[in-house]
């Protein structure tokens, strides 16, 4: 048998390895692995869930071993037969036989006893890796009836609370003005706040008739401490607002600091917290408390009411510790989450009358008292509170790591997350359909070809009208009275990219992407020197610098020179004169470029 104890030093069990039906000498091996694996100093187990995972895995080979024939009956008989073995018998639940291999690998990695060969098969044996998909956000409904919820017992919380306080208050100042029910309850609340008790019978223990008569003993003690409940929507409050594990956040300390140098900033304090699962090197950590930014605190679906309190989690964990001071002096515990058993069986007893942290219990109860149904029976409108998916859900609105890396942010919590999933496929889609539409414009400008030229300089009308534009303005195109650099411009006034009346100030290479553009035969010269220079500028220059510049016009070009015929070319080439060449390399180089 082992025992563990957390490090905490709160709990402990004993792990019995007589129950695995295997033979003496293996039971007694798989204790001395489990025990040399949880007892070192390095261990990553550090509490009894971790633990009994293990346990579990052991138990598993254990019974891998006994179907097998013939039984092992020491460790130096194991082979790799009985590893295989193991990993079949988890065949029908592929996903735990990838955690349950995982966890034997720890377990005998290190395992003095464990024959080579069956080392070998331990870790050559390969599994494949369930896909991990974590739980996706809330919608705004859910999120916000639990987020409301929540909210709505710290508040009730605080003025309960306060509201004790100052009776309290008032009875050891003798206000004169008490009636004499409140008299009788303000001597109560003070050998409360003083003793942790209230007035007994001798002899049965129960409380006198003076304590029912101002509601018993919950209620009372309830004046003064946070109950279960009201820690457990602390917890899940903190856990939206800071995007930490609601674990990590339910044994955070009362003990905290001010940056250094920042003793009087009341913007941030740095709590300490622990993270077993990171390893014994990066298990503790730093949270910093903050006043969160509007912005920030808008994604979170603050409501308007009390928007300093429930939009900083600092101002929440300042107020979280003030009224659990009752508690932790009580107690004796330095936990920031200490409150109140209110059940029957525990409050007649001193020593079990603190909680110290929040458990999964606590959240269970607390859902099924306001209404919320189990995960299974969630349906829209009445969402299941599940810790893992309020985080899920801040990190998701959010979109920044908290206590890990960017990389296990992206990988880990947004990769897998069936919401990210439909947003992605919004954004890529929206995306992609922007991109085909603008390659559809770089491959839409229209072309006047040479017998089209002709045919409009003798029926201008007629030709206008089959082009879309006005007479005055096909005749000013057909002159060459708007040529910009390759193309000629319909209206430098109504460019996309400026305000309506306002001169285009777009590059000339750009012109071969504008709705305004239109390609005539005496600029094929210029198009096809602009297109040759594109070509041999491309070995000179960073392949980025000259996709981004370069790329889009040269394909305009391409399509627009389609349109004519070879020899069309040839004569174009051979009409291409000195101010044109300057123009092109004007142009290519930048020097037409507004600055």
């Amino acid at each position: 048998m082992v025992r563990f104890l957390e490090e905490s030093g709160d709990r402990f069990k004993t792990y019995d390895f007589s129950t695995c039906e295997v033979a003496p000498e293996l039971q007694q091996w798989l204790a001395r692995c489990f025990s040399r694996l949880v007892g070192t100093a390095r261990t990553p187990v550090k509490r009894l869930r971790a633990a009994g995972g293990y346990f579990e895995t052991l138990q598993g080979f254990a019974r891998a071993l006994n179907r097998f024939l013939p039984q092992p009956v020491s460790p130096g008989e194991l082979a790799d037969v009985h590893i295989r073995a193991f990993v079949e018998y988890y065949d029908d639940r592929p996903t735990r036989q990838y955690s349950a291999l995982k966890r034997l690998r720890t377990v005998l990695r290190d395992d003095p006893e464990l024959p080579e060969e069956a080392l070998q098969a331990l870790f050559g044996i390969r599994v494949k890796k369930p896909e991990e998909v974590s739980p996706g956000a809330y919608v705004d409904e859910d999120w916000q009836a639990i987020m409301t919820a929540a909210r709505r017992d710290v508040r009730l919380a605080r003025e309960r609370i306060e509201s004790g306080r100052r009776l309290l208050a008032r009875w050891r100042g003798g206000d004169p003005s008490l009636s004499r029910d409140e008299a009788e309850e303000g001597a109560l609340l003070d050998l409360f706040d003083r003793t942790a008790d209230l007035p007994r019978m001798p002899r049965s223990g129960d409380y006198t008739a003076a304590v029912l008569r101002v509601g018993g003993s919950r209620r009372l003690a309830a004046r003064l401490c946070l109950t279960r409940a009201d820690a457990t929507a602390f917890c899940l409050l903190l856990t939206a607002m800071t995007q930490e594990n609601f674990g990590t956040v339910a044994n955070w300390p009362a003990a905290h600091f001010h940056p250094e140098g920042a003793r009087d900033d009341e913007r941030i304090v740095l709590v300490e917290e622990s993270k077993p699962r990171r390893g014994p090197e990066r298990e503790h950590m730093i949270a910093a408390l903050e006043h969160l930014p509007d912005d920030v605190a808008d994604l979170l679906g603050v409501g308007a009411e009390e928007p300093r309190l429930m939009r900083s989690p600092l101002r929440l964990y300042l107020l979280l510790l003030s009224l659990a001071e009752l508690p932790r002096r009580h107690s004796g515990a330095s936990a920031a989450f200490v409150s109140l058993y209110l059940s029957g069986s525990r409050e007649g007893r001193q020593a079990d009358r603190w909680g110290v942290g929040v458990a999964a219990r606590d959240v269970l109860r607390w859902a099924r008292t306001h209404g919320f149904p189990a995960a299974r029976n969630a349906t829209p409108g009445r969402p299941g509170v599940d810790v893992a998916r309020i985080r899920q859900t801040a990190l998701e609105r959010r979109r920044h790591p908290v206590a890990h890396s960017r990389r296990t942010l992206n990988d880990v919590y947004l990769k897998g997350s069936t919401t990210v999933r439909v947003e992605s496929r919004r954004v890529v889609g929206a995306a992609l359909r922007q991109e085909v539409a603008k390659a559809r414009v770089i491959q839409s400008v229209p072309v006047f070809t040479a017998e089209f030229v002709a045919w409009a300089r003798e029926n201008l009308g007629e030709a206008a009208a089959q082009a879309g534009l006005e007479p005055r303005t096909l005749k000013d195109l057909l002159d060459a009275q708007r040529d910009t650099a390759a193309v000629a411009c319909v209206d430098h006034l109504a460019s996309p990219v400026a305000e309506p009346g306002q001169p285009c100030p777009a590059s000339f290479l750009q012109c071969l992407s504008c709705e305004n553009a239109r390609a005539l035969p005496h600029h094929l010269p210029i198009q096809l020197a602009v297109r040759d220079g594109i070509r041999q500028r491309r070995p000179h220059l960073d392949p980025p610098v000259w996709q981004a510049r370069f790329r889009a016009p040269l394909q305009q070009l391409e399509e627009i020179v389609k349109h004519f015929t070879d020899a069309e070319h040839e004569q174009a080439r051979a009409n291409l004169d000195t101010d044109q060449q300057r123009l092109v390399d004007d142009l290519l180089d930048g020097r037409w470029d507004l600055r």
